[in-house]
């Protein structure tokens, strides 16, 4: 299944024990806590670690997740057994890695979950953010504010709602 781990309830609850609280999260905290009370959209909040957090700083924060799964999950905050997980890469064509998550449960279950990543440019990714409607204050190479190049390999963009910009 593609993107099972977003949508299959068992491996939602994996998804919190795999990805725990990480600078990432440290980062958009210390972003929005610059901004007092400050309302958030969580954009992609899955399961809701980083919502619930923001929420109980103090900040008005709204979830949405395209996942019915992870909002389950959010709504339920999930506990879970032991699992074993790897992934292998299946693919690697023009910018685009293929993967396989395998997931093996204590009680003998198996679950597969497919997924493809695209790798942007900073300036495909600034394009296709104007193109959207946004406007880029900062774009960052980690989660420590580092240049872009300098970091950890990620993009970390803080963008607004700007005016809609006209697509060509």
């Amino acid at each position: 299944m593609r993107h099972a781990e977003f949508r299959h309830h068992r491996l939602v609850e994996v998804y919190d024990a795999e990805c725990r609280w990480g600078p990432d999260d440290d980062f958009f905290q210390a972003v929005v806590d610059e901004t007092p009370a400050a309302r958030v959209l969580d954009l992609g909040c899955g399961t809701g670690r980083l919502t619930v957090a923001l929420a109980a700083a103090g900040h008005t924060v709204t979830g949405v997740d395209p996942a019915g799964a992870s909002l389950a999950a959010a709504r339920a905050r999930p506990g879970g057994g032991e699992v074993r997980a790897w992934t292998a890469v299946t693919g690697v064509r023009d910018g685009v890695v293929d993967f396989t998550h395998h997931y093996h449960f204590d009680d003998g279950e198996e679950l597969l979950s497919s997924a493809s990543l695209r790798f942007r440019s900073e300036a495909e990714l600034r394009t296709s953010l104007t193109r959207a409607g946004f406007i880029v204050d900062r774009v960052h190479g980690g989660w420590n504010g580092e240049p872009v190049g300098h970091g950890d390999g990620e993009f970390v963009v803080l963008a607004r709602v700007g005016t809609l910009a006209p697509v060509f």
